[in-house]
């Protein structure tokens, strides 16, 4: 038959579909991407807690740091991202201690005691991600030899804070915050963020511009969110996701906002996906998913954004410019 960019029968051809393989999807690569879901690694909140269930709802542990088994599960998962080659070219992470330390820890790039520039607890000498990539932090933080300073070194403080050194961003992606990933919000003082002021001191090569006002105005100590109000926020995080122009991006977030968004999907799929796909989140377990959206509404997100191994083919594929034109 001629060439044809139409199918002429598509109530047909979809019937046929569905009678062969109902559940196999197919799209364009340019309306996917591959999210790597991470949950931090263990809080001090996390060893209370599991003493007592009690104890998140106390004070001691607001807004709780990385213990130092939690700081060791993150450079050890940058270590595997580094091992593994692992893409990254964006990562964006919840705007509470504990989830920033664990991104910066394996992502980011760690300096040695003489304060030479080297690699990071994920790097291979290219950065925390092998990836090379660099982006705007949007803070303005000049970068030196290591790059932007993502963390600044922090002095231990007993049974709430672990001793940690610098860490830097020289040959890392962006990283950015973003509120709609946050923990299960309310009641839980682990949960209530601190000022986007002291975030900023802290964490200067980080984006906070996607967290306002300063103060926390979303957790109150009345009301916890109920299952649908994480699952609405964790479905507009993902389209937020969904518009972005990156094609692998790591997210580092917690447990609770992992297990009520992931299980709004796949209950019509098997069983060892289902299983995966909503399996509880171990403190620093990483795993991937593509994420796809083939609504109109999508599609208008993605607008412009090129698929990167598109080869035009035709008059084209000899033309002056080798065939690179998409």
């Amino acid at each position: 038959m001629p060439p044809t960019n139409k199918v002429d029968d598509p109530a047909d051809a979809e019937k046929t579909r569905l009678a062969v393989c109902p559940r196999i999807s197919l799209l364009p690569a340019r309306y996917t991407k591959t999210v790597h879901f991470v949950r931090h690694g263990q809080g001090f909140h996390n060893v209370a807690g599991h003493i007592d269930h009690e104890l998140y709802k106390s004070e001691e542990y607001a807004d709780a740091h990385l213990t130092e088994l939690g700081w060791q599960q993150a450079e050890a998962l940058g270590r595997h991202v580094a091992s593994t080659r692992l893409p990254v070219d964006l990562v964006v992470v919840a705007p509470l201690q504990r989830a920033l330390e664990t991104a910066v820890a394996a992502f980011g790039r760690l300096a040695p005691a003489d304060g030479a520039a080297g690699p990071g607890p994920g790097s291979n000498g290219n950065g925390a991600n092998g990836n090379g990539a660099n982006g705007a932090n949007g803070n303005g933080y000049s970068a030196g030899a290591n790059g932007p300073l993502l963390m600044a070194a922090q002095e231990a403080v007993p049974g709430k804070k672990a001793a940690h050194v610098a860490v830097w961003g020289g040959g890392c992606p962006p990283f950015v915050a973003h509120e709609l990933c946050r923990e299960h919000i309310g009641v839980h003082p682990c949960d209530r963020r601190s000022s986007v002021a002291l975030y900023r001191e802290r964490f200067p090569g980080v984006d906070f511009s996607l967290v306002q006002p300063d103060g926390d105005v979303l957790w109150t100590l009345e009301h916890r969110e109920t299952k649908d109000e994480i699952r609405r926020r964790g479905l507009a995080f993902l389209k937020w996701l969904a518009a972005r122009p990156e094609r692998s991006i790591a997210v580092v977030t917690h447990s609770s906002f992992l297990h009520f968004t992931l299980g709004t999907f796949a209950h019509q799929a098997a069983q060892p996906v289902q299983a995966e796909l909503h399996k509880w989140y171990e403190n620093c377990e990483m795993r991937s998913v593509v994420l796809s959206d083939d609504s109109e509404e999508g599609a208008e997100a993605v607008g412009a954004v090129k698929d990167p191994w598109h080869f035009a083919g035709g008059a084209a594929a000899v033309g002056g410019d080798g065939g690179a034109a998409h």
